[in-house]
């Protein structure tokens, strides 16, 4: 078996009343899918829907793993790589409806990687903790939500104890919760956004060690900046007008400024627009680079091995890779599109095969399944295995 990705992640909207209640520890339930078939050979049948992944080594044995949410049903799938390009089990567990988010990271401190899933129709977030081998059986549910939309686990307020902050759509806000290192989470704060914000990112844009929020807000067309400070808080910066429907982001110095800058995929402008950073917080638009016809997710990495991080877009409508070569100063290189077999909703990259090329995992929508992508080190990309036509 293959198994693949699609973000780090995307969102529907749903009215819920908000309420505030965390819910103590459960038992989760597994949903074994070792026999359901996929939609064509090489790829991991993932759920209906799948709408967002996360990359980890869940069970401690060196070789990336998986984590998908499925909007189409009450689940995420585990996926465990085998090092090869390939996976060695894939596991199921119900979250609530709606599912259209997952990360991970180490919420009680023992050691491993949990869990964290939305569920915008459910008005909830859900995290699982993780036993150590890849298997998730303690469940706490949050609800302080109407239509939680993405997550970010990090730590705050330097701390050492992992936080969340959880976008929803419908309150047009960011909400934080406190951890307390042991897998229970309580909020603490909320901070405005654009108009229904869907895709949420951290990075550190002003240099200074602490974590910065990034969000995207479809009904604004917008992109919002909260610097985070050494408490824990967050300081609202500048919302950036971009595109129409900006979508996934990808970190790094396009430009060569040495700052972090941002690359924004904008589905209705059928492109990605660089922002310059200038290491204060401050994002200026420099460059719109066109991709196919309804572009989603994003990632960014050295691609072809020459020292300058290079652009990968994956396309809905046109069902193709959008591939931008980087020169180092902003510039980008379009290079022959790679075809997909169906509409790919989600990506990440990673060295799936441990060869030192990096790969990317494609999660695809209407086949409800994942499939990996070789990396040559070229910048060219080859499916582990051939879909059936």
């Amino acid at each position: 078996m293959t198994f693949g990705n699609g973000g780090v992640m995307v969102m529907r909207h749903a009215r819920w009343l908000l309420g505030i209640l965390l819910c103590g520890l459960g038992v989760g339930v597994v949903i074994l899918s070792l026999g359901q078939s996929s939609a064509d050979e090489g790829h991991e049948p993932t759920g209906r829907f799948p709408h967002s992944v996360t990359l980890g080594d869940f069970n401690g044995d060196g070789h990336l793993d998986l984590a998908i949410a499925a909007s189409g049903e009450r689940k995420i799938t585990v996926v465990l790589g085998d090092g090869k390009g390939g996976s060695t089990s894939n596991h199921s567990y119900e979250v609530g409806r709606g599912p259209v988010w997952v990360t991970a990271g180490d919420v009680n401190g023992d050691g491993h990687l949990d869990v964290v899933s939305t569920s915008s129709r459910g008005a909830s977030v859900t995290v699982y903790l993780n036993d150590g081998t890849g298997r998730f059986a303690q469940r706490q549910d949050l609800k302080a939500f109407q239509a939680p939309v993405a997550a970010v686990a990090a730590n705050f307020d330097r701390d050492g104890l992992l936080d969340l902050a959880v976008a929803d759509t419908l309150l047009s806000r960011v909400l934080i919760f406190r951890g307390d290192g042991k897998g229970g989470f309580r909020p603490t704060a909320q901070y405005p956004a654009g108009s229904r914000p869907h895709i949420m990112a951290e990075a550190d844009l002003n240099a200074d060690g602490l974590v910065d929020l990034l969000v995207t807000s479809l009904g604004s067309h917008t992109l919002t900046v909260l610097l985070g400070t050494a408490d824990g808080t967050f300081e609202a910066h500048k919302d950036v007008k971009i595109g129409r429907f900006p979508h996934y982001m990808a970190f790094g110095d396009f430009t060569g400024n040495g700052h972090l800058d941002v690359a924004v995929v904008c589905a209705g402008e059928d492109a990605v627009f660089i922002l310059a950073g200038d290491g204060k917080g401050n994002l200026q638009k420099v460059a719109e680079l066109p991709t196919g016809i309804n572009p989603h997710p994003i990632v960014s990495h050295d691609f072809d091995g020459d020292g300058y991080l290079d652009l990968v877009v994956a396309n809905r409508s046109t069902k193709d890779l959008t591939i931008l070569k980087g020169d180092g100063r902003g510039t980008f290189t379009r290079l022959p599109s790679v075809k997909l077999p169906d509409d790919p909703i989600v990506l990440a990259t990673g060295d799936f095969n441990e060869d030192g090329k990096h790969d990317l995992a494609l999660i695809f929508a209407s086949l409800g399944a994942a499939g990996i992508y070789l990396g040559d080190g070229k910048g060219g990309f080859v499916p582990t295995a051939a879909p059936r036509s």
